[in-house]
């Protein structure tokens, strides 16, 4: 007995990771904090959802910063050396923003000025200026007495006056997380970001990968996220919007490269490819996007219901099994020469015995992933 509860101890042992983790308090007054958001110090994850406030609650924020009114802290991801990531607290740190630019968002424009923050690490002043995404930023606060006007109400932040040092210097604290050890694994930064983030729905593994691995190979995949071609075989025209797409997009450009080193987590396996392309050349990033355009040229014939499951879904198992025996010829050549690939085929590959297990039973377990990429090779190469 004594003997099964050690093995248990030890087995429970080695599945946890202890880390080293700093938490540094800093009291960043207004300026500094528009300073960092202006020069991409603070970076907003494109995960994290598009600006949700109306002009009475932003103003309502404002006119608290120049009360001095206590401000509920910011949890900040510590990248490097003054550069953060926001995990929490970016609809304040947009108001801060916005109001010192004296320009609120159009509503029907939030999506659009999402991705072009993401683009551009802020919002260039053309854009800011343009009255198709942006009004004048006039505080809208009312006083209970209807009869007493509110002394900020009306005003821009160039008019504040009297009270504009006093919002200026007014300090938030900013709570600053950095993963000290292990160095290389970011295992702590994905319960930081889905335990603290309040944004009301909890964030999964592909919308904090994308924060944690941004680069231009992530660029890339929502390039081809956006192809007719890829969204008619995905099924959907609109994009995910908790990035579902991206994530097999990544996952099969990671079995693609990498899958002979796989060892049984899925979500690790794509963790550590994400993290190496972060490293990819612009050459490299161009040869994948023109292969994953090869291959969809090659799957012009197929009917998107090839791809999906017997309950009508997209089938991930199948396509990144396609995916790879269709492409890793080229790729290991360092061509794009993919040839059409046949519906029937897939099919075939579909009511094969072995393959159909593979992606029904344990389909993260080693043994199951080596087995649909053989089986898949196989069966389209006859």
């Amino acid at each position: 007995m004594a003997t099964e509860l050690n093995r248990k101890r030890n087995t429970i042992n080695e599945a946890i990771t202890l880390y080293d983790i700093s938490i540094i308090p800093n009291d960043f007054n207004i300026n500094t904090i528009f300073n960092l958001i202006k020069t991409g110090g603070i970076e907003m994850p494109y995960f994290q959802r598009n600006y949700i406030w109306d002009q009475k609650r932003a103003s309502k924020f404002i006119e608290s910063l120049v009360l001095g009114l206590p401000i509920p802290q910011i949890f900040l991801y510590q990248k490097e050396r003054n550069k953060f990531l926001v995990i929490d607290g970016q609809q304040r740190l947009l108001t801060i923003y916005y109001f010192i630019n004296q320009r609120f968002p159009l509503k029907n424009k939030r999506a659009e000025l999402r991705k072009i923050f993401d683009d551009n690490g802020s919002i260039p002043e053309a854009i800011i200026s343009d009255d198709e995404y942006f009004q004048d930023f006039k505080l809208k606060i009312a006083l209970p007495d209807a009869e007493v006007p509110h002394p900020l109400n009306g005003l821009r932040y160039s008019a504040l006056g009297e009270y504009k040092a006093s919002f200026e210097f007014m300090t938030i604290r900013c709570m600053a997380i950095r993963q000290n050890s292990p160095q290389d694994d970011d295992g702590s930064i994905f319960e930081i970001f889905s335990r603290l983030n309040t944004g009301g729905v909890n964030l999964n593994a592909q919308e904090i990968r994308a924060c944690l691995y941004s680069s231009e190979f992530y660029r890339m995949l929502g390039e081809i996220n956006a192809s007719p071609q890829w969204r008619r075989i995905w099924g959907k025209v609109e994009e995910d919007k908790r990035s579902g797409d991206i994530e097999v997009l990544l996952r099969s450009f990671a079995l693609l490269c990498d899958h002979s080193q796989y060892k049984g987590s899925m979500n690790s396996f794509i963790n550590q490819y994400a993290k190496k392309a972060m490293e990819f050349s612009e050459g490299k990033i161009q040869y994948f996007k023109e292969l994953f355009e090869a291959f969809l040229n090659a799957c012009t014939s197929i009917h998107k219901s090839v791809f999906e499951s017997k309950t009508g879904k997209f089938n991930v198992a199948l396509f990144d099994g396609v995916f790879v025996a269709s492409a890793e010829d080229a790729y290991k050549a360092n061509t794009l020469n993919i040839k059409e690939i046949q519906g029937n085929k897939i099919l075939e590959l579909k009511n094969d015995e072995e393959f159909s297990e593979a992606v029904t039973h344990s389909t993260s377990h080693t043994k199951a992933v080596r087995k649909r990429i053989d089986r898949a090779n196989t069966i389209l190469s006859k």
